[in-house]
């Protein structure tokens, strides 16, 4: 019986114990959340956490909760940190805030002044900011940008901060919706080059007067959105100022490297604290040259190419050969040069459609 009870008692830790840590988990990320002034991040970064620990063996997760707690509390220090520092003008092309154990320089600071508007009543703003480098000589270097808003005695105070990617540059005023918004341009390294942008909307005089807006969510509005057999692979180009992006657009069979499949254009508005797609222009290669490229081109391009391609490629053993000689069977490679010149004669006069077959040739 006591063995009995002793092994139920066993089970019945081991059961409960992921949610002991769980709850340890959350407690570090509501504080957290408290504290930085990019809940969006935060909120995401938390998602994406327990998806991996869902897929991390059990044995392991102690120690990566563990983990998670350590990096989290650490992130809370800094954060209730930087939101008590205060500096002033002369000091802040020069002087860090403490950051904690990272090596840190300025590598700009400015001010952003808005004069007054006398028939809104729309006061004169002033926002002040730093670009800075953190990390230690063998650390991998990260970047941070910090806003700043003056105080009644003159001061400047750190009202929010970005500390999340290799890159970030100096903020851009956006206007919208009759709202003022503060843009961060920002990139993570690497052949993704994934955006790391932040964007707050402004509101002098509030006790938080930078509120984070999503601006993550409506890339997923877009993957819906786009014609099947596209997909955008890497960051967007944003256009702040104009509400605006720009995207390559890869198929399937692309290289990370090489998109193919055209691009986008999109206008984005700002609804509540998200920003949204308002328009949408895909300029997809394949219905431009459709729309604007005779069909009998078209149709001898492609057999063109595809020549080209089967024709010099090496048949090393008989299998590769039977392949090679059915295609260009199919492609009909044997008629090319005679089809070109019925084509020549076709259009002769006209000089777009005479290029078009001058650029498939290659110039010969």
């Amino acid at each position: 019986m006591l063995r009995r009870l002793a092994l139920a008692l066993a089970l019945s830790l081991t059961a409960t114990a992921p949610a002991h840590a769980q709850t340890a988990v959350e407690r570090a990320e509501a504080d957290y959340l408290a504290a930085t002034p990019l809940p969006v991040d935060a909120r995401d970064e938390s998602r994406e956490w327990r998806l991996w620990w869902q897929e991390t063996d059990p044995a392991e997760r102690p120690a990566m909760e563990a983990e998670r707690i350590a990096e989290l509390e650490r992130a809370t220090a800094r954060a209730r940190q930087l939101a008590g520092h205060v500096t002033d003008f002369d000091s802040l092309a020069t002087a860090c805030p403490s950051l904690g154990p990272d090596a840190c320089r300025v590598e700009a600071a400015g001010v952003t002044l808005l004069t007054g508007d006398a028939e809104t009543g729309a006061p004169a703003r002033s926002l002040y900011w730093q670009q800075l480098r953190t990390g230690g000589e063998w650390d991998m270097p990260r970047a941070a940008v910090i806003l700043y808003t003056p105080r009644p005695d003159g001061r400047l105070a750190a009202r929010t901060w970005v500390q999340t990617a290799i890159v970030h540059e100096p903020p851009v005023l956006v206007e919208g919706q009759g709202d003022l918004y503060v843009a961060v341009p920002g990139y993570h390294d690497g052949t993704g080059r994934m955006n790391a942008d932040v964007l707050f909307r402004w509101t002098p005089g509030a006790d938080r007067p930078f509120t984070q807006i999503d601006i993550t969510s409506w890339k997923d509005d877009l993957a819906a959105r786009l014609p099947p057999g596209l997909a955008v692979w890497k960051g967007v180009g944003y256009r702040w100022p104009a509400l605006m992006a720009e995207t390559s657009l890869w198929q399937e069979s692309d290289a990370n490297c090489c998109p193919t499949g055209g691009d986008a254009w999109l206008s984005l508005a700002i609804d509540g604290d998200r920003l949204v797609i308002e328009h949408l222009q895909v300029n997809d290669p394949l219905i431009i040259a459709a729309a604007t490229i005779p069909p009998d081109i078209l149709g001898w391009a492609g057999r063109r190419l595809g020549c080209d391609h089967w024709m010099g490629e090496e048949a090393y053993d008989a299998e590769r050969g039977a392949r090679i000689e059915a295609a260009v069977t199919e492609l009909q490679c044997d008629g090319l040069e005679a089809d070109e010149a019925a084509l020549v004669a076709h259009y002769a006069g006209d000089a777009v459609s005479l290029a078009r077959i001058e650029r498939v040739r290659g110039g010969e």
